[in-house]
């Protein structure tokens, strides 16, 4: 095993200082200690010369007292006396008293006394009452210096004088107090804090010899873990290229190296010291480390096998002359590390081998969605270098017209992390544009715990040319249209034709009967009376045939129409049975009929009920031959809850196969050949049958088994008026229940038919939307230039303006192409629709739940409030937020919005977005939001600020915690609030399509078609 690494102390790598501010800090505070003392030391003698200044100045005003006494006593003498020798104390006096004032003056700025005082004006004055004594009794004699005296004014001059002097050392004495109390006071906070500032530096340095002795021994630890653990080699190599010192892992990779067991110490291979010693050389003259030396040899006992070795060199130790001795070695073996990548090189030339043999033109991006590579095939097609269309260059080769929508799109699906698919013209080298259906998918990383699904590094997509598939589909839509004129023009011909048959055919029945009569009044007319009878029986034949294609033909032109009455059920069958007693007894059928007691009347077209049962009975009459033929009904509710009733008509003839069944409710055909052949019919009985059912709101449905007969159910409403009556011309807007409002849009229902419109409107209603109906195409063309509706649920078969021809305007409208329109009618043309521009296709009887995951797919975000002072940006916001299917009210300031939010009207809708503008006149919109998010029952509320450019950074800054987002509100186009606003209504309604994008083209709406 070979040694560890024990470097020597002076080279060995200091441990990592967890305090290394703790020696700084501990300076710090001796500066602080001494600076303490220092400043306590100055303060200290700078106020004990002020305390003795202070206590001179008592003594000087002591002395000069003293001596204007003297002045006093040598007045008072010479007075007495009237000699002059009295006089030199009084002159002696008057000296003293001015050397006293001299040195007073001197001391009062030390001692803190006021510059100047009344004393030396009392004492002038008292030195003056004094000298005009003296020269009274000089010149007068004692009574007129006695005079002078018994006035008193000397005795209140000295009087004044006590009072200054013992005012003026109470003041120096208080000076003296004050300065001996924050001497005091200072020495102690001063000296504390020096003394505490010492003994915490102290205790900072002992902690930190001790936290740094500690952490030598760690690192020490950490070293040696190292060396012991370290997956690479470490060991130190002297000049004479041998290893000491080496670590565990640099004898397991000296082993592998050799082939041979390491002894005491690895040595170099013999393959690796060519690539080392120069290297070396170089670090220990030189110094300077020598980093990733690529070593690359053969196994001696592996000769197969290639080694990778990594290398690095760096100066350790050096010798008294600063030579170097030894320099330490980092082995590392990257063998693997060169394998994964020579395995990863080798699968991304297969990859763009691949990629470049794709038929289609390939690309990947990042994940911002910046172009990185291509395949050869689109620099094939465009004719472009990389350099030409990296990032975001491919813009060049796109047409224009589709340029903004196509990025749009793209953006949206970054944002959102979903597939991509979208179809485009593209430029090629020749100038020509041809038609792409791009697709691309999210490349994502490995998933982790904060992104389960992984983080998307990228796109790959790929664009597949279809020009000639649009071009086809769109010579099938040509054509396609062409035919369905070509079979409308059919259906108004036979309608025609089919009044024109029915007059003369009428009379042809009418003399036949009449000739019959007179027949069986002649004498052997009995021949005569079976030809009549056989020429009735056709023309009757032929009259129902004729009827029964002219309403076929009604039904396709969209001209049938019902006429609701009232009748009993039980009524309404017998007159059936009796109609076709004479059919079941041909073929020796029985007719059993069951009705449930109280079944009650019916409020629906009495007629066509009537016939849709006498072709069933006749139906099940003629396909069974002796046998029996059930008629039963029964009541219940459909899925909205109205009452319905069942018909089923059973019997136990030939019944069909599923092939059979497959195409039984077509027109003009019937199970097979042999069928019509046996039987005999047209066809077009089950036909008319379904649509007449359709018609009056209800269905048909079929089971069948071969040899064991068939069961024919229909359902229809029990009463037709349960949906409601017409809805005023004057209120075009469905209302909803007290207290709701319609938040999810508005939807107008184009339809003929009064019940189809009110059945519309009250599920529409319901589902949460306003509605507004029209009775024909152009009222809906109307409506929908007024009203801009969220969806318009549209009818095919309307007079005067058929559905086909509203869709074709509402699309060739640029105002009106982006609204979704949903066909509604009893033909079954979705092909038709789709290649229109429809977004989907409903047969009426509507399944409710397929209208409301369609409807699901328009329904608004909700209702938006804008808070805005001026008109113009207000009205602006309205358009862009109404464009993206939001409801929109408007404020003017902030006290206005938060009365809406606070206290709104009864039927007022909630809001689920406010957009305020800052910071507003007065920062009134600052205000309102800084309101709103100290509100807790308003926090919920998504806010977006638009700012004007004039907010402070601070406001800013504080704004980012309380709004969902800070927008520009002069972008000129509003991208950042678009991708927002649709966010919001993604999070909001996962199931609608991101704002209002246009149709989709058609290559993509006659795929869907034939999806489905």
């Amino acid at each position: 095993m070979p040694e560890p690494i024990r470097a020597p102390a002076p080279e060995a790598p200091a441990p990592r200082r967890r305090w290394p501010r703790i020696p700084l800090l501990a300076g710090l505070l001796a500066l602080v200690a001494v600076g303490a003392g220092t400043v306590s030391y100055a303060l200290n003698d700078r106020d004990a010369d002020a305390i003795t200044a202070g206590t001179e100045t008592v003594v000087a005003l002591e002395g000069a007292l003293s001596a204007i006494k003297d002045v006093e006593t040598g007045q008072r003498g010479y007075l007495l006396v009237g000699r002059e020798e009295y006089l030199e104390p009084y002159r002696a006096g008057i000296a003293a008293v001015e050397e006293r004032l001299t040195a007073l003056e001197a001391l009062r700025a030390p001692a803190g006394l006021p510059p100047e005082t009344r004393l030396r004006a009392l004492i002038a004055r008292r030195e003056q009452l004094a000298e005009r004594s003296i020269a009274a009794r000089r010149e007068s004699g004692a009574e007129s210096a006695r005079a002078v005296v018994e006035a008193g004014e000397g005795r209140e001059a000295m009087d004044a004088i006590r009072a200054e002097v013992a005012t003026l050392q109470a003041q120096a004495r208080a000076r003296v107090e004050a300065l001996n109390r924050r001497s005091d006071i200072r020495a102690l906070w001063l000296g504390g804090l020096s003394l505490g500032s010492a003994l915490l530096a102290c205790a900072l340095l002992g902690f930190y010899a001790v936290t740094r002795r500690r952490a030598e021994r760690r690192a020490n630890a950490l070293l040696d873990a190292v060396m012991t653990n370290a997956p690479v080699g470490l060991g130190l190599i002297g000049r004479d290229l041998s290893i000491t010192n080496a670590n565990h892992a640099l004898g397991e990779i000296a082993e592998r190296m050799t082939g041979q067991a390491a002894g005491a110490m690895p040595a170099l291979a013999e393959a690796m010291r060519g690539r080392i010693e120069p290297r070396l050389r170089a670090v220990l003259d030189g110094g300077r480390a020598q980093s990733d030396v690529a070593i690359e040899f053969t196994p001696p006992d592996r000769p197969e096998e290639r080694l990778h070795l990594l290398a690095t060199l760096f100066p350790f130790a050096r010798g008294q002359e600063g030579v170097g001795e030894a320099a330490g070695l980092i082995l590392m073996d990257i063998t693997r590390r060169r394998r994964a990548e020579d395995r990863l090189r080798r699968s991304e030339a297969r990859f763009r081998t691949l990629a470049n043999s794709l038929p289609q033109l390939a690309w990947q991006t990042d994940a911002a969605g910046e172009i990185e590579w291509y395949n050869r095939r689109w620099y094939e097609f465009t004719g472009t270098s990389f350099e030409q269309v990296k990032g975001s260059g491919w813009k060049a080769v796109h047409h224009p017209d589709h340029l903004e929508r196509v990025a749009a799109h793209f953006q949206e699906a970054i944002v959102s992390g979903e597939p991509w698919e979208d179809f485009f013209p593209l430029r090629g080298a020749d100038g020509e544009y041809r038609w792409f259906l791009s697709r691309a998918v999210p490349i994502r990383d490995e998933p982790d715990e904060e992104n389960p699904e992984g983080a998307i590094t990228g796109w790959f997509g790929t664009n597949t040319d279809v020009t000639e598939l649009r071009t086809a589909q769109e010579e099938a839509t040509l054509a396609r249209e062409a035919a369905e004129d070509a079979n409308r023009a059919k259906s108004q011909f036979i309608a025609n034709m089919s009044h024109e048959l029915r007059t003369p055919l009428s009379a042809v029945i009418g003399y036949s009967e009449m000739l019959e009569e007179e027949a069986a009044d002649i004498e052997g007319g009995e021949v005569l009376t079976k030809d009549l009878q056989k020429i009735g029986a056709n023309a009757r034949h032929l009259l129902s045939l004729i009827n029964d294609v002219l309403d076929l033909s009604k039904i396709e032109a969209g001209r049938m129409e019902t006429h609701a009455e009232e009748f009993e059920v039980p009524t309404l069958v017998s007159e059936t049975v009796a109609t076709v007693q004479a059919l079941m007894a041909q073929k020796d059928n029985r007719l059993e009929v069951r009705l449930p007691e109280g079944i009650g009347p019916m409020h629906s077209d009495q007629v066509k009920l009537r016939q849709c049962l006498i072709n069933l009975l006749s139906n099940a009459s003629k396909f069974t031959e002796g046998g029996r033929v059930t008629l039963t009904a029964e009541t219940g509710r459909d899925a909205m809850g109205r009452r319905e009733i069942a018909f089923r008509v059973a019997d136990t003839g030939i019944g069909m196969n599923p092939e059979q069944l497959a195409k039984l409710f077509r027109r003009f055909s019937q199970a097979d050949s042999s069928t019509t052949r046996r039987f005999g019919g047209t066809g077009l009985g089950l036909a008319i049958t379904k649509a007449f059912c359709t018609l009056l709101g209800g269905d048909i449905a079929v089971e069948s088994e071969e040899g064991r007969g068939t069961t024919f159910t229909i359902r229809v409403p029990m009463d037709m008026r349960e949906t409601g009556p017409e809805p005023a011309a004057e209120q075009p807007l469905a209302t909803l229940p007290e207290g709701e409002a319609g938040t999810a849009g508005l939807v107008l229902v184009v339809d003929d038919d009064p019940a189809s419109r009110e059945l519309l409107s009250r599920f529409v209603v319901r589902d949460g939307f306003a509605v507004a109906c029209a009775h024909d195409g152009e009222e809906g063309l109307r409506q929908a230039r007024r009203l801009r509706p969220t969806a318009i649920l549209l009818d095919v078969m309307m007079p005067r303006m058929d559905g086909w021809s509203v869709l074709s305007a509402l699309k060739a409208d640029p105002e009106l192409a982006d609204i979704p329109v949903v066909m509604v009618s009893i033909v079954q043309e979705r092909a038709l629709a789709v290649s229109l521009g429809a977004a989907d296709y409903l047969v009426k009887p509507v399944q409710w739940h397929r209208l409301r995951t369609v409807l699901d797919r328009y329904r608004a975000p909700g209702t938006a409030l804008v808070v805005e002072a001026e008109a113009e940006p207000r009205m602006e916001l309205r358009r862009l937020l109404e464009s993206e299917g939001w409801s929109v009210e408007e404020v003017e300031n902030g006290a206005a919005a938060l009365a809406r939010l606070t206290a709104p009207p009864p039927s007022a809708p909630p809001l689920g977005l406010v957009l305020v503008a800052v910071p507003g006149p007065e920062e009134d919109g600052l205000s309102l939001v800084h309101q709103l998010r100290r509100n807790e029952a308003l926090r919920d509320i998504q806010v977006i600020a638009l700012t004007g450019g004039n907010v402070a950074p601070a406001e800013l800054e504080a704004l980012r915690g309380q709004v969902r987002r800070i927008l520009p509100a002069d972008d000129e186009p509003p991208e950042a609030l678009l991708s927002e606003l649709r966010r919001i209504a993604a999070q909001r309604n996962p199931n609608a399509p991101p704002g209002n994008p246009p149709p989709p083209p058609p290559l993509e709406r006659q795929t869907e078609s034939t999806t489905r």
